[in-house]
């Protein structure tokens, strides 16, 4: 056997293709880290213009003096992530003033809020929203006390809860000094204040399918608390540790392309070439020589897997600097309701192996064509179209909630949902995914392994 697999490995090192992929593999690893280092934030002025010649003349002055502020500010000043609120001031007050409705109260907060836009004064701004929100709070906890139904206190206790995040999260900024912006900080504050009605949602619905749509909600809401408490950047998108857990979101494609060359003319070849007869006249059972090209072929793939990340790590690391890669990841499980913080290699690991059956299965579906068939071409274009239509299955086993696709193997082979204690957007546990690949991997492993002691070779 380990002869066997010895000439395969000297087989498929002496091929041309399989040097051009990995080639290929270089250049795209090359591009992805170049483009990810380059990519910068442009900063330019807000687009936003509002017409000054309407009928309404209380509008023309409001969109008039909008139109003035917005020339001062870009993405890259803290007074543009507060225009909303400046938009809502500034209206409020002319159409008191052309309403004959002003008093001192309006006149003073227009004043202030010019003032405190020219002066560099955000902390105006995080004190009147939070004046705000405690008057929105007061109020929904007099209706909670006022409340005779579950449903609606259920309703109310998720506006409160939203309400005193808000607070919480301006509090944090008075603290930390935090200005509005656009960094990682200030997404992290955004996104647990936008969040928190997915949060109250998940823990309170029994419903199986809600809970799996707001999972990344949560798990997004958590992390992100532990930004804000750790000042640690975990959802940098332009460092090599982001590229290397996302890897194979990146080279997926390719991976599935060298897997599936190998699989796919690994025993066709012979029968094109017609070497199988001088293969077969060895001491070897067929079984045994076709197990051996089997295993050469997971190996193969599983070598370019790691060849492939050898690669990130050099290439990205000229580009992006080696120093990311000492950074922990940060995961939320559902299932211990708690964060794991890990190392890259950990976290690198459990991803390889979440994605692996779906590699394996497929790579085994080239072999299986291959081996039955005896057409390299076929295998590659049936093994391509099966991850085409392998995504329109999912997607009506997802639009029309349809029973049988969950027995589908492209329904079941991806098991990062099951990662950190995730569930399935189809309804499947982890068990019958296992169990449902198994079944499709012995199906044409069985096969294969069949057609192949059985096949006549006296004609090939």
């Amino acid at each position: 056997m380990i002869n066997l697999i010895k000439n395969e490995i000297y087989k498929i090192l002496h091929k041309k293709g399989t040097f051009i992929v990995l080639i290929i593999t270089a250049l795209f690893i090359t591009l992805v880290s170049y483009l990810i280092g380059h990519e910068q934030v442009n900063y330019v002025s807000t687009e936003r213009y509002y017409d000054v010649d309407s009928g309404d003349i209380t509008q023309n002055k409001i969109n008039k003096e909008i139109n003035e502020i917005y020339k001062n500010y870009n993405n890259k000043s803290w007074q543009y992530y507060v225009m909303d609120d400046v938009h809502t001031f500034i209206s409020n007050y002319y159409y008191a003033k052309d309403g004959n409705y002003l008093d001192e109260s309006m006149e003073n907060t227009y004043k202030d809020v010019k003032e405190a836009l020219a002066s560099d004064n955000w902390k105006y701004f995080v004190n009147m929203s939070t004046n705000t929100l405690n008057e929105e709070l007061k109020a929904y906890e007099e209706s909670l006390k006022n409340s005779n139904s579950d449903k609606e206190k259920i309703e109310i206790e998720k506006q409160i809860y939203r309400v005193s995040v808000a607070i919480e999260m301006n509090e944090y900024r008075l603290k930390e000094n935090v200005k509005y912006g656009d960094d990682y900080i200030n997404n992290a504050i955004d996104d647990i204040t936008n969040s928190t009605e997915a949060i109250k949602t998940y823990e309170t619905t029994t419903n199986k399918e809600t809970k799996a749509q707001l999972e990344e909600s949560v798990k997004s809401y958590y992390k992100s608390r532990y930004i804000l408490e750790n000042k640690e950047d975990i959802n940098n998108e332009q460092d090599l540790r982001y590229i290397m857990t996302n890897f194979y979101s990146e080279y997926m494609f390719l991976i599935l392309v060298f897997g599936v060359m190998i699989a796919g003319s690994i025993v066709s070849e012979e029968y094109n070439k017609g070497t199988i007869k001088s293969l077969l006249i060895t001491p070897y059972k067929r079984s045994t020589i076709l197990l051996s090209k089997f295993i050469t072929v997971i190996i193969f793939t599983i070598l370019f897997i790691i060849i492939s990340y050898l690669m990130q790590i050099i290439i990205g690391g000229l580009f992006l600097g080696f120093g990311s890669l000492s950074n922990n990841v940060v995961e939320y499980s559902l299932a211990t309701k708690s964060l794991e913080v890990m190392s890259l290699s950990k976290y690198v690991l459990l991803y390889s192996i979440a994605n692996l059956p779906q590699i394996i299965l497929l790579v085994t579906l080239a072999f299986a064509v291959s081996t039955i068939v005896g057409n390299t071409a076929l295998a590659i274009v049936l093994t391509f179209a099966g991850v085409i239509g392998s995504s329109i299955i999912n997607m009506f086993a997802l639009a029309y909630n349809i029973k049988i696709l969950n027995y589908f193997v492209t329904t079941n082979w991806d098991f990062n949902y099951y990662l950190f204690g995730g569930t399935s957007p189809y309804g499947t546990s982890l068990t019958h995914a296992i169990i449902v690949c198994i079944i499709y991997f012995l199906i044409m492993v069985i096969t294969s392994f069949i057609v192949f002691n059985k096949k006549n070779i006296k004609n090939i």
